[in-house]
């Protein structure tokens, strides 16, 4: 009983430092293990060994109830409340590191096959493709140059024009002038930078010289204008990119050539096409921007009619028209001018050449209600002024003068001043219809310009037909300068509206440039430009370029350079430069001493 109590397979328990005996283990796997033969277990014992402490991150954190809680909260306090420095209020901004991480990205798209395929086209697919398709061809004229091109279009039968369409798109014409801006800065950028006086020059260069020039920064000419005469231009006197520029006729003309007239308006920002262009059946003589409304534009016309227009405005229609019944008239309006009145109506004086004064008004209806300001007659007696030789048998066809020039009184604006082709310039009222307050002989022929000057409401000047430029002071009625550069009729003079005694005048052959305060017995500067007789001058709002326009539609932007410096006092100059052209007259610089104070 004893000896089956203690069975061989039951094992006890070893020491792990003891090497087990494994003499009599057979393995179980093992192929030559036999039937009913006895296996052996081998027990392992693990038991755990101590800890070992790899990193340890301690807390500080206390429990709510505990004793340090009340200290623990004060710090906490104390930390969120106090002042921090700029390095520990900016720890959890970006950093700048020197290179930009950037992630890529890419597209999934279907791949790109490509085939070739073979086709054959017969002569006779040919022939009956063509006839099917309308065949136009159109001559265009090369603007530099005398020859034409020709332009062959096709195009099927019940199809839509697509030209047609693009001209009645408001949104193409746009997107069009957005294009045309963007590609011509990429030309015009530097001059037009220049126009927009970027580049002033430095009043203190010791290397600076006064050569009176004039360099062209560019030239606003179209192919439908091309052998218009550039008859008038306004700048607009709220935006000094913008410019309206008449295209009708200058001196004889055919009659053919008679038939047309244009206006357009340039900007700088695109110089060249015109962003506003209006079409008319006779030529265009005279334009004017209104200084209350600046968008609205006033047209004078060959026959006698006048237009207003609102630039801004892609109707292609007329704000207001004259009407033949109130304005019977039907000869050229050689000016126009608005009358500022402190009332809300916009209201223009036309001057004709049958010696006619309308005043034209604009309503709410399409038409302008036109009212006859002032008939001109010829002076038959002696008029204050300059002497003229007046012939005996002299017989006047018309009665009537012509009215070539209309300024307004700077300050007074309902006195105007009307030049005529005989020389004469009659002093009108708005105040008094059908007459006239006064008249002056100031040249031996037409009056073609009267200005006032900029820095004086009594000092102006006037040039016309007898070839000189004379400058005036209002209630003395003899010249006080005249200045005379060869034998030609002056177009046009205007005053700069930045140096008090410089003048611009304009002839066929050339621009002058007078320096009131230099010399002035002949002119600063000569500049010419090409072979067609020049037609009119304008200053820019700013004064520091100039618009040249000549008989063949051709409008030159040009800019002063090497030009004086503006004085600080523009009037005292203006009055010294008088002052010293009259010593030999001592007289006449009498009178003009007692008329005291001239300037604003």
């Amino acid at each position: 009983m004893e000896e089956a109590a203690q069975a061989p397979d039951k094992v006890e328990a070893f020491d792990l430092d003891q090497e087990p005996d494994f003499s009599g283990v057979i393995d179980r796997r093992s192929p030559s293990l036999e039937k009913d033969a006895k296996t052996y277990h081998v027990k392992i014992l693990l038991t755990e060994t101590d800890d070992i402490i790899l990193y340890e991150a301690a807390s500080h954190t206390v429990a709510k109830d505990s004793d340090e809680a009340p200290v623990v909260e004060q710090q906490n306090i104390y930390y969120d409340t106090k002042k921090k420095n700029r390095r520990t209020a900016m720890a959890a901004a970006e950093a700048q590191t020197p290179e930009m991480l950037l992630k890529s990205r890419a597209v999934n798209t279907e791949r790109i096959r490509k085939q070739e395929v073979a086709s054959f086209v017969s002569n006779y697919d040919m022939y009956d493709t063509y006839n099917d398709l309308e065949r136009h061809t159109k001559e265009i004229d090369l603007a530099e140059a005398a020859s034409k091109i020709e332009i062959t279009t096709y195009s099927r039968e019940g199809m839509e024009n697509i030209i047609d369409m693009l001209n009645k798109s408001e949104n193409f014409h746009l997107s069009s002038m957005i294009l045309q801006r963007l590609l011509a800065g990429n030309v015009y950028r530097e001059k037009q930078k220049r126009f927009r006086n970027m580049y002033m020059p430095d009043p203190l260069d010791k290397n600076a010289k006064y050569l009176y020039r004039l360099e062209t920064l560019w030239t606003y000419k179209s192919l439908e204008t091309t052998g218009k005469a550039v008859a008038s231009a306004s700048w607009c006197p709220a935006n000094g990119d913008i410019v309206a520029i008449a295209y009708g006729i200058y001196g004889f003309t055919n009659f053919d050539l008679r038939s047309k007239g244009y206006v357009c308006v340039w900007s700088i920002k695109n110089p060249v096409n015109p962003e506003r262009q209006y079409h008319f059946s006779v030529p265009v003589t005279s334009v004017a921007f209104s200084k209350k409304t600046p968008q609205l534009l006033a047209i004078g016309l060959y026959d006698g009619s006048v237009q207003i227009w609102d630039i801004m405005d892609n109707s292609k229609v007329p704000v207001g028209v004259s009407e033949r019944k109130s304005s019977p008239g039907f000869e050229p309006i050689w000016d126009i001018g608005w009358i500022e009145s402190d009332d809300d109506l916009d209201q223009i004086l036309t001057a004709s050449q049958d010696g006619t004064i309308m005043k034209y008004t604009l309503n709410i209806g399409h038409y302008l209600i036109g009212f006859t300001q002032l008939k001109l007659d010829r002076v038959e007696c002696e008029t204050e002024g300059i002497q003229v030789e007046k012939k005996q048998d002299s017989m006047e066809a018309d009665r009537h003068p012509q009215a070539l020039s209309l300024t307004i009184h700077p300050v007074r604006k309902d006195i105007y001043f009307i030049g005529t082709d005989e020389g004469c310039v009659h002093r009108c009222s708005v105040n008094y219809s059908y007459q006239h307050c006064g008249v002056t002989r100031m040249h031996s022929g037409g009056v073609f310009s009267i200005e006032y000057s900029p820095w004086s409401p009594k000092i102006f000047l006037t040039c016309g037909g007898d070839w000189c430029i004379r400058i005036w002071i209002e209630d003395i009625k003899e010249p006080i300068i005249t200045l005379s550069s060869g034998f030609g009729p002056i177009q046009t003079a205007h005053w700069s509206p930045v140096n008090s005694t410089i003048i611009v005048s304009v002839t066929q052959d050339s621009v002058q440039l007078w320096d009131l305060k230099k010399r002035m017995q002949k002119p600063a500067s000569y500049t010419t430009f090409g072979d067609a007789a020049l037609t009119i001058a304008k200053f820019t709002n700013c004064g520091r370029s100039l618009l040249v326009g000549d008989s063949d539609g051709r409008a030159y932007i040009c800019a002063l350079e090497d030009m004086p410096f503006p004085p600080h006092f523009q009037y005292d100059e203006l009055k010294k430069a008088l002052y010293r052209s009259l010593i030999c007259k001592p007289a006449l610089l009498k009178l003009v001493r007692r008329c005291g104070y001239l300037g604003y």
